[in-house]
Protein backbone atom coordinates (compact mmCIF):
# COMPACT_ATOMS: atom_id res chain seq x y z
CA UNK A 1 0.00 0.00 0.00
CA UNK A 2 1.62 3.44 -0.80
CA UNK A 3 1.67 6.43 1.30
CA UNK A 4 1.83 9.54 1.10
CA UNK A 5 -0.79 12.44 1.19
CA UNK A 6 -4.79 11.57 0.34
CA UNK A 7 -6.25 12.46 -3.35
CA UNK A 8 -8.66 14.86 -2.96
CA UNK A 9 -11.70 13.19 -5.41
CA UNK A 10 -14.93 14.83 -6.66
CA UNK A 11 -17.76 13.24 -7.92
CA UNK A 12 -19.98 15.25 -11.08
CA UNK A 13 -22.83 13.49 -11.06
CA UNK A 14 -25.38 12.12 -7.86
CA UNK A 15 -26.73 9.42 -9.83
CA UNK A 16 -26.81 6.04 -8.97
CA UNK A 17 -23.75 5.50 -11.04
CA UNK A 18 -22.02 8.45 -9.28
CA UNK A 19 -23.22 7.21 -5.93
CA UNK A 20 -21.19 3.89 -7.05
CA UNK A 21 -18.39 5.67 -7.93
CA UNK A 22 -18.57 7.97 -4.20
CA UNK A 23 -19.03 4.59 -2.36
CA UNK A 24 -15.82 3.08 -3.79
CA UNK A 25 -14.12 6.40 -3.10
CA UNK A 26 -14.54 6.16 0.56
CA UNK A 27 -13.20 2.65 0.49
CA UNK A 28 -9.42 3.36 -1.16
CA UNK A 29 -7.16 4.76 1.40
CA UNK A 30 -5.38 6.93 -1.13
CA UNK A 31 -9.11 8.95 -1.58
CA UNK A 32 -10.35 11.82 0.39
CA UNK A 33 -14.01 12.67 -1.30
CA UNK A 34 -14.46 16.12 -0.91
CA UNK A 35 -17.36 16.99 -3.00
CA UNK A 36 -20.10 16.21 -5.13
CA UNK A 37 -21.86 17.80 -8.10
CA UNK A 38 -25.67 17.61 -9.19
CA UNK A 39 -28.24 19.71 -10.07
CA UNK A 40 -31.00 18.00 -8.97
CA UNK A 41 -31.65 19.23 -5.02
CA UNK A 42 -33.23 15.89 -4.10
CA UNK A 43 -30.17 14.06 -5.71
CA UNK A 44 -28.15 16.61 -3.35
CA UNK A 45 -29.90 16.20 -0.18
CA UNK A 46 -29.36 12.50 -0.54
CA UNK A 47 -25.91 12.57 -1.33
CA UNK A 48 -24.98 15.07 1.21
CA UNK A 49 -26.93 12.49 3.95
CA UNK A 50 -25.16 9.57 2.85
CA UNK A 51 -21.18 10.67 2.32
CA UNK A 52 -21.32 13.60 4.69
CA UNK A 53 -19.35 15.69 2.23
CA UNK A 54 -20.39 19.16 0.51
CA UNK A 55 -22.58 18.93 -2.62
CA UNK A 56 -22.48 21.32 -4.95
CA UNK A 57 -24.82 22.46 -7.50
CA UNK A 58 -22.59 22.66 -10.43
CA UNK A 59 -18.90 21.90 -11.65
CA UNK A 60 -17.97 25.70 -11.37
CA UNK A 61 -19.64 26.22 -7.82
CA UNK A 62 -17.64 23.32 -6.74
CA UNK A 63 -14.34 24.27 -8.39
CA UNK A 64 -14.62 27.82 -6.93
CA UNK A 65 -14.91 26.68 -3.54
CA UNK A 66 -13.31 22.89 -3.11
CA UNK A 67 -9.85 21.94 -3.38
CA UNK A 68 -10.28 19.17 -5.81
CA UNK A 69 -7.15 17.22 -7.28
CA UNK A 70 -9.56 14.24 -9.50
CA UNK A 71 -12.97 13.98 -10.35
CA UNK A 72 -15.05 11.09 -11.51
CA UNK A 73 -17.52 12.36 -14.51
CA UNK A 74 -20.62 10.70 -14.12
CA UNK A 75 -23.13 12.90 -15.75
CA UNK A 76 -25.63 12.38 -18.72
CA UNK A 77 -23.05 11.73 -21.70
CA UNK A 78 -24.35 14.76 -23.58
CA UNK A 79 -22.57 16.79 -20.90
CA UNK A 80 -18.92 14.76 -20.62
CA UNK A 81 -16.94 16.94 -22.68
CA UNK A 82 -18.50 20.60 -21.34
CA UNK A 83 -17.90 18.94 -17.88
CA UNK A 84 -14.20 17.24 -18.34
CA UNK A 85 -12.87 20.47 -20.11
CA UNK A 86 -13.56 22.37 -17.33
CA UNK A 87 -12.20 19.98 -15.32
CA UNK A 88 -8.83 19.91 -17.35
CA UNK A 89 -8.78 23.45 -17.48
CA UNK A 90 -8.68 24.03 -13.49
CA UNK A 91 -5.83 21.14 -13.72
CA UNK A 92 -8.28 18.34 -12.37
CA UNK A 93 -7.33 14.98 -13.15
CA UNK A 94 -10.56 13.08 -14.70
CA UNK A 95 -11.99 10.17 -15.12
CA UNK A 96 -14.84 9.82 -17.43
CA UNK A 97 -17.63 6.95 -17.46
CA UNK A 98 -17.58 5.69 -20.97
CA UNK A 99 -18.09 6.87 -23.79
CA UNK A 100 -15.76 9.54 -22.88
CA UNK A 101 -17.91 12.09 -25.54
CA UNK A 102 -20.62 11.52 -27.99
CA UNK A 103 -18.15 12.33 -30.99
CA UNK A 104 -14.68 11.36 -31.74
CA UNK A 105 -14.24 15.46 -32.33
CA UNK A 106 -14.98 15.98 -28.41
CA UNK A 107 -13.23 13.33 -27.30
CA UNK A 108 -10.19 14.06 -29.34
CA UNK A 109 -10.31 17.79 -27.83
CA UNK A 110 -10.10 16.20 -24.52
CA UNK A 111 -7.37 13.72 -24.85
CA UNK A 112 -5.41 16.82 -26.64
CA UNK A 113 -6.34 19.40 -23.77
CA UNK A 114 -4.81 16.70 -20.85
CA UNK A 115 -1.75 15.73 -23.17
CA UNK A 116 -1.18 19.56 -23.20
CA UNK A 117 -1.84 20.14 -19.55
CA UNK A 118 -0.25 16.96 -18.04
CA UNK A 119 -3.44 15.63 -16.60
CA UNK A 120 -4.68 11.86 -16.57
CA UNK A 121 -7.70 11.49 -18.69
CA UNK A 122 -9.10 7.88 -17.99
CA UNK A 123 -12.15 6.54 -19.86
CA UNK A 124 -14.19 4.39 -17.19
CA UNK A 125 -14.18 1.22 -19.37
CA UNK A 126 -14.83 -1.26 -16.52
CA UNK A 127 -14.76 -4.12 -18.42
CA UNK A 128 -10.98 -3.70 -19.00
CA UNK A 129 -10.67 -4.44 -14.92
CA UNK A 130 -12.82 -7.60 -15.05
CA UNK A 131 -10.37 -10.56 -13.86
CA UNK A 132 -12.47 -12.68 -16.67
CA UNK A 133 -11.68 -10.29 -19.21
CA UNK A 134 -8.05 -10.16 -18.66
CA UNK A 135 -7.85 -14.15 -18.35
CA UNK A 136 -9.42 -14.26 -21.72
CA UNK A 137 -6.99 -12.32 -23.08
CA UNK A 138 -4.18 -13.98 -21.48
CA UNK A 139 -5.38 -17.29 -23.31
CA UNK A 140 -6.59 -16.33 -26.54
CA UNK A 141 -4.17 -16.83 -29.42
CA UNK A 142 -5.54 -17.01 -32.96
CA UNK A 143 -9.65 -15.70 -32.70
CA UNK A 144 -11.66 -16.40 -35.87
CA UNK A 145 -14.88 -15.63 -34.43
CA UNK A 146 -16.42 -13.45 -31.48
CA UNK A 147 -20.33 -13.28 -30.43
CA UNK A 148 -21.48 -11.08 -27.73
CA UNK A 149 -24.55 -10.19 -26.72
CA UNK A 150 -25.19 -7.64 -23.81
CA UNK A 151 -28.91 -7.40 -23.14
CA UNK A 152 -31.10 -5.34 -20.81
CA UNK A 153 -34.79 -5.70 -20.22
CA UNK A 154 -34.11 -1.88 -19.19
CA UNK A 155 -31.69 1.54 -19.04
CA UNK A 156 -30.64 4.13 -17.26
CA UNK A 157 -28.87 5.83 -19.89
CA UNK A 158 -31.11 7.48 -23.07
CA UNK A 159 -29.32 10.43 -24.17
CA UNK A 160 -27.80 7.52 -26.17
CA UNK A 161 -27.98 5.02 -27.96
CA UNK A 162 -27.07 1.12 -26.79
CA UNK A 163 -24.22 1.39 -29.51
CA UNK A 164 -22.70 3.75 -27.11
CA UNK A 165 -24.16 2.49 -24.06
CA UNK A 166 -23.47 -0.91 -24.28
CA UNK A 167 -22.10 -2.50 -27.17
CA UNK A 168 -18.82 -0.24 -26.92
CA UNK A 169 -17.96 -2.46 -23.96
CA UNK A 170 -17.67 -5.59 -26.13
CA UNK A 171 -16.22 -3.56 -29.11
CA UNK A 172 -13.52 -2.61 -26.86
CA UNK A 173 -13.00 -6.18 -25.74
CA UNK A 174 -12.61 -7.47 -29.15
CA UNK A 175 -10.24 -4.54 -30.09
CA UNK A 176 -8.21 -5.15 -27.50
CA UNK A 177 -7.49 -8.61 -28.92
CA UNK A 178 -7.65 -8.72 -32.86
CA UNK A 179 -4.55 -7.40 -34.02
CA UNK A 180 -5.26 -6.43 -37.42
CA UNK A 181 -7.64 -3.71 -39.10
CA UNK A 182 -11.22 -3.58 -39.97
CA UNK A 183 -12.12 -4.03 -43.53
CA UNK A 184 -15.50 -3.57 -43.34
CA UNK A 185 -18.43 -3.04 -40.94
CA UNK A 186 -22.39 -3.54 -41.23
CA UNK A 187 -24.87 -2.68 -38.83
CA UNK A 188 -29.30 -2.73 -38.28
CA UNK A 189 -31.33 -1.36 -35.56
CA UNK A 190 -34.59 -0.44 -34.52
CA UNK A 191 -35.79 2.26 -32.00
CA UNK A 192 -38.87 1.04 -30.16
CA UNK A 193 -38.83 4.18 -27.12
CA UNK A 194 -39.28 8.00 -27.85
CA UNK A 195 -36.26 9.58 -27.80
CA UNK A 196 -34.48 8.65 -31.15
CA UNK A 197 -31.68 6.92 -30.23
CA UNK A 198 -31.71 2.66 -31.41
CA UNK A 199 -32.63 0.66 -29.14
CA UNK A 200 -31.67 -2.56 -30.56
CA UNK A 201 -28.77 -2.95 -32.35
CA UNK A 202 -26.91 -5.48 -34.35
CA UNK A 203 -23.08 -5.36 -36.02
CA UNK A 204 -20.47 -7.44 -37.22
CA UNK A 205 -17.57 -6.75 -38.33
CA UNK A 206 -14.88 -7.90 -40.35
CA UNK A 207 -10.63 -7.90 -39.86
CA UNK A 208 -8.02 -8.14 -42.68
CA UNK A 209 -7.25 -11.64 -40.82
CA UNK A 210 -10.54 -12.93 -41.58
CA UNK A 211 -11.29 -12.39 -38.08
CA UNK A 212 -15.50 -11.77 -37.74
CA UNK A 213 -16.95 -10.23 -34.49
CA UNK A 214 -20.45 -10.22 -34.20
CA UNK A 215 -22.31 -7.94 -31.52
CA UNK A 216 -25.87 -7.73 -30.23
CA UNK A 217 -27.19 -5.23 -27.99
CA UNK A 218 -30.76 -4.34 -26.20
CA UNK A 219 -32.33 -2.36 -23.42
CA UNK A 220 -35.88 -3.55 -24.77
CA UNK A 221 -34.96 -7.47 -23.99
CA UNK A 222 -37.26 -9.47 -22.05
CA UNK A 223 -34.52 -10.82 -20.16
CA UNK A 224 -30.94 -9.85 -19.48
CA UNK A 225 -27.98 -11.19 -20.97
CA UNK A 226 -24.11 -10.65 -20.60
CA UNK A 227 -22.27 -13.21 -22.92
CA UNK A 228 -18.66 -13.12 -24.94
CA UNK A 229 -18.13 -16.14 -27.02
CA UNK A 230 -14.74 -16.16 -28.91
CA UNK A 231 -13.72 -19.26 -31.11
CA UNK A 232 -10.27 -20.45 -32.23
CA UNK A 233 -9.19 -23.60 -34.12
CA UNK A 234 -10.38 -26.33 -32.03
CA UNK A 235 -11.06 -24.28 -29.24
CA UNK A 236 -14.30 -22.43 -28.03
CA UNK A 237 -14.67 -19.88 -24.54
CA UNK A 238 -17.27 -18.84 -23.72
CA UNK A 239 -17.79 -16.36 -20.88
CA UNK A 240 -21.14 -15.54 -18.58
CA UNK A 241 -20.98 -12.37 -17.15
CA UNK A 242 -24.30 -11.95 -15.61
CA UNK A 243 -23.84 -13.98 -12.85
CA UNK A 244 -22.25 -10.76 -10.50
CA UNK A 245 -19.92 -10.87 -8.49
CA UNK A 246 -18.61 -13.99 -10.18
CA UNK A 247 -17.99 -14.52 -13.81
CA UNK A 248 -18.53 -17.72 -15.13
CA UNK A 249 -15.51 -19.07 -18.37
CA UNK A 250 -16.12 -22.32 -19.41
CA UNK A 251 -13.75 -23.40 -22.52
CA UNK A 252 -14.82 -26.31 -24.88
CA UNK A 253 -12.62 -28.37 -26.87
CA UNK A 254 -13.10 -29.67 -30.42
CA UNK A 255 -13.02 -33.74 -30.68
CA UNK A 256 -13.75 -35.97 -33.72
CA UNK A 257 -16.08 -38.39 -33.15
CA UNK A 258 -18.01 -40.99 -35.37
CA UNK A 259 -20.27 -38.31 -36.68
CA UNK A 260 -18.17 -35.32 -36.79
CA UNK A 261 -16.27 -32.77 -34.46
CA UNK A 262 -18.30 -32.19 -31.36
CA UNK A 263 -17.38 -29.83 -28.69
CA UNK A 264 -16.42 -31.07 -25.22
CA UNK A 265 -16.19 -28.91 -22.10
CA UNK A 266 -12.78 -28.98 -21.06
CA UNK A 267 -12.35 -26.48 -18.28
CA UNK A 268 -14.50 -24.24 -16.08
CA UNK A 269 -13.85 -21.45 -14.08
CA UNK A 270 -15.63 -19.32 -11.63
CA UNK A 271 -13.77 -15.89 -11.86
CA UNK A 272 -14.59 -13.89 -8.62
CA UNK A 273 -14.51 -10.19 -9.49
CA UNK A 274 -14.47 -8.84 -5.95
CA UNK A 275 -14.99 -5.02 -7.32
CA UNK A 276 -14.34 -3.97 -10.65
CA UNK A 277 -15.27 -0.44 -10.19
CA UNK A 278 -12.85 0.08 -6.95
CA UNK A 279 -10.04 -1.64 -9.04
CA UNK A 280 -10.73 0.90 -12.17
CA UNK A 281 -10.72 3.58 -9.13
CA UNK A 282 -7.49 2.42 -7.70
CA UNK A 283 -5.66 2.48 -11.13
CA UNK A 284 -6.79 5.66 -11.76
CA UNK A 285 -5.33 6.96 -8.09
CA UNK A 286 -2.14 5.40 -8.96
CA UNK A 287 -1.54 6.94 -12.67
CA UNK A 288 -1.87 10.09 -10.77
CA UNK A 289 0.10 9.57 -7.31
CA UNK A 290 2.88 6.71 -8.82
CA UNK A 291 2.68 7.01 -12.87
CA UNK A 292 1.60 3.73 -13.26
CA UNK A 293 0.79 2.95 -17.13
CA UNK A 294 -2.69 3.08 -18.12
CA UNK A 295 -4.66 -0.29 -19.06
CA UNK A 296 -5.78 1.30 -21.96
CA UNK A 297 -5.03 4.47 -23.38
CA UNK A 298 -6.10 7.41 -24.84
CA UNK A 299 -5.48 5.92 -28.56
CA UNK A 300 -7.17 2.65 -27.53
CA UNK A 301 -10.61 4.60 -26.26
CA UNK A 302 -10.36 6.98 -29.32
CA UNK A 303 -10.52 3.88 -31.88
CA UNK A 304 -13.28 1.81 -29.56
CA UNK A 305 -15.66 5.61 -29.78
CA UNK A 306 -14.58 5.57 -33.43
CA UNK A 307 -15.28 2.51 -34.05
CA UNK A 308 -19.17 2.57 -32.28
CA UNK A 309 -19.83 6.14 -33.82
CA UNK A 310 -18.75 4.58 -37.34
CA UNK A 311 -21.82 1.65 -36.38
CA UNK A 312 -24.09 4.86 -35.38
CA UNK A 313 -23.10 6.85 -38.78
CA UNK A 314 -24.32 3.61 -41.49
CA UNK A 315 -27.33 3.14 -38.45
CA UNK A 316 -28.24 6.35 -38.84
CA UNK A 317 -26.85 8.34 -42.25
CA UNK A 318 -26.50 11.52 -41.35
CA UNK A 319 -26.55 11.22 -37.12
CA UNK A 320 -22.26 11.51 -37.60
CA UNK A 321 -20.10 13.21 -39.80
CA UNK A 322 -17.96 11.52 -42.70
CA UNK A 323 -14.91 12.76 -40.91
CA UNK A 324 -15.80 11.03 -37.54
CA UNK A 325 -16.46 7.61 -39.39
CA UNK A 326 -13.61 5.12 -38.82
CA UNK A 327 -10.73 5.81 -41.47
CA UNK A 328 -9.79 2.02 -41.50
CA UNK A 329 -13.68 0.98 -42.29
CA UNK A 330 -14.20 0.70 -46.17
Amino acid sequence: MRSGPRIRVAVIGAGVMGRHHAHAYLSLPSADLVAMVDPDPNARAVAMRTFGCPVYADTHAMLADAPVDAASVVTPTSLHHGTTADLLAAGVHALVEKPVATSVAEATDLAERSRAAGLVLQVGHITRFYRAVRLLADRVEDPYLFDARRLTPHARIRDVGVILDLMIHDIDIVLGMVASPIVSADVAGHTIEPGGHEDVAAAQLTFENGCVARFLASRVAPDAERSLVVAERGRTTRVDFLREPQTEVAVYQARRGGDGDTHVRTDRHVVHEDNPLREELEHFLDRIALGAPPIGTLDDDLRSLRVATDLIGRLRPGAVPETERAPQVH
